[in-house]
C-alpha cells in the first residue's frame, strides 16, 4: 500500500500532469493524460489518510532527520543554482525551503506531525457520533462546497485548493474513524471498482464541461474536490482489505518522502523531462512512460538518498545527540 502511494505521491501525479499541459486539448493526447492524471492525483490525499489510519506519534527525531533530508538537497539545489545558473533570485527560496514552502507537501507534514498530538486526543475525546458528525460537516464545508465552486467558478472558502493544513486535518480525522470505526464492509473488487468508475466519471464531467465551457476544465483534479476525496477513500479501502508483507516493500517505503525532495522541484522536474523526452510523448507512448518511468526515477532516488544517509548519517545522529542531552529530549 505505502509504496503504490508512494510511487504516485513521487512521480506518477508530477508526469502525468505535465503530459497534459503540454498536449492540445480536446484531442487523443489530451483525454488519455487527463485520465492518466485523474488515477494519479489522489496520491497526497491517500497518503495522509494512510498516516491518520496509523496515527502519528510526534516523534522530533525523524521529524529532524527529514528535515535534514530536506536542507541537504535544497542546499545542493542552491549551489547548482549559483554556479551553473548564476540564479540568485531562484535559490532564495531553497536557502529554508520549510519556511519557504517551497516543498509544500513537506512543510504541511511537519504541521501535521505538531497537530498529531492535539488530533489524536480529540479523537480520544469524541464518541464515534460525535466523530462522525465532525467529519460530515467538515466534508460539506471543505469539500462539497470546494466542488460547488468550482462549478460556477464561485470563490474558494479555502483558497489553497487542498494543498493546506485544514484539508490534510480533515484527512487525517477521517483516517482515525476508518481505523476505529471501520466504514461499510465491502470487499477489495468493489472498492477498485468505486475507484476506477469514480476516475471514468471525473474524466467525463471535466471533458463535457470543457467542451461547453470552450477551455479545458481541470477543477475536479484539485485534491480538496469530492471526486478526489472519494477516490483516495476507495483507493484506501481497497488495499486496507489486502494483506501481504514484503520486507523490500517496506525498505522502498522508507525513502518516500526522500524521493518526493529529490524530484519535485525546479531542477529535478526539468531533468527528467528533458532526459525521458516528456514533450514528445503520444500516444501509447504516454501510457507506457507513466506505467514505467516513475519505477526507475523512484529506485534511482532510493539510491541517492541512501548515499546520502551513509555519508551524513552519523553528524546527523550526533546533532540529534546533542540536543537531546542539551534540552533532555527523549
Amino acid at each position: 500500500m505505502y509504496v503504490i502511494c508512494c510511487r504516485w505521491a513521487s512521480y506518477w501525479e508530477r508526469h502525468a500532469n505535465y503530459i497534459r499541459q503540454h498536449t492540445i486539448r480536446g484531442g487523443e493526447d489530451y483525454t488519455l493524460s487527463r485520465l492518466l492524471y485523474c488515477f494519479c492525483t489522489v496520491a497526497v490525499s491517500t497518503f495522509i489518510l494512510i498516516s491518520g489510519y496509523f496515527g502519528i506519534n510526534f516523534n522530533w527525531r525523524k521529524i529532524l532527520k527529514i528535515w535534514f533530508s530536506v536542507l541537504f538537497f535544497s542546499w545542493v539545489i542552491v549551489i547548482y543554482k549559483i554556479i551553473g545558473k548564476n540564479d540568485i533570485k531562484g535559490c532564495l527560496p531553497y536557502f529554508l525551503p520549510i519556511i519557504s514552502n517551497e516543498f509544500w507537501f513537506i512543510s504541511c507534514y511537519f504541521i501535521l506531525c505538531g497537530l498529531s498530538p492535539l488530533l489524536n486526543k480529540l479523537v480520544d475525546s469524541l464518541s464515534k457520533r460525535q466523530l462522525k458528525q465532525l467529519v460530515l460537516l467538515n466534508c460539506v464545508v471543505f469539500y462539497g462546497w470546494a466542488t460547488f465552486n468550482y462549478i460556477f467558478n464561485f470563490r474558494q472558502f479555502v483558497p489553497d485548493f487542498g494543498g493546506g493544513i485544514i484539508n490534510f486535518a480533515i484527512l487525517y480525522l477521517i483516517g482515525r474513524y476508518i481505523k476505529l470505526y471501520g466504514l461499510v464492509a465491502r470487499s477489495s473488487f468493489f472498492w477498485t471498482c468505486a475507484f476506477i468508475g469514480n476516475t471514468f466519471l471525473m474524466v467525463l464531467l471535466e471533458l463535457l464541461y470543457s467542451y461547453i465551457l470552450h477551455f479545458g476544465f481541470t477543477s475536479f483534479e484539485n485534491i480538496n474536490s469530492v471526486f478526489v476525496v472519494a477516490n483516495a477513500i476507495f483507493l484506501f479501502l481497497a488495499f486496507k482489505n489486502l494483506h501481504f508483507h514484503n520486507c523490500y516493500i517496506n525498505y522502498l517505503a522508507v525513502y518516500c518522502l526522500a524521493v518526493y525532495i529529490i524530484h519535485f522541484n525546479d531542477v529535478g522536474m526539468p531533468f527528467l523531462t528533458d532526459f525521458f523526452d516528456l514533450k514528445n510523448l503520444h500516444g501509447i507512448g504516454i501510457l507506457w512512460s507513466v506505467l514505467f518511468i516513475p519505477p526507475i526515477v523512484y529506485l534511482v532516488c532510493v539510491i541517492i538518498e541512501f548515499i546520502r544517509r551513509t555519508l551524513c548519517g552519523r553528524m546527523e545522529n550526533y546533532i540529534l545527540d546533542a540536543i537531546a542531552q542539551r534540552w533532555k529530549l527523549n
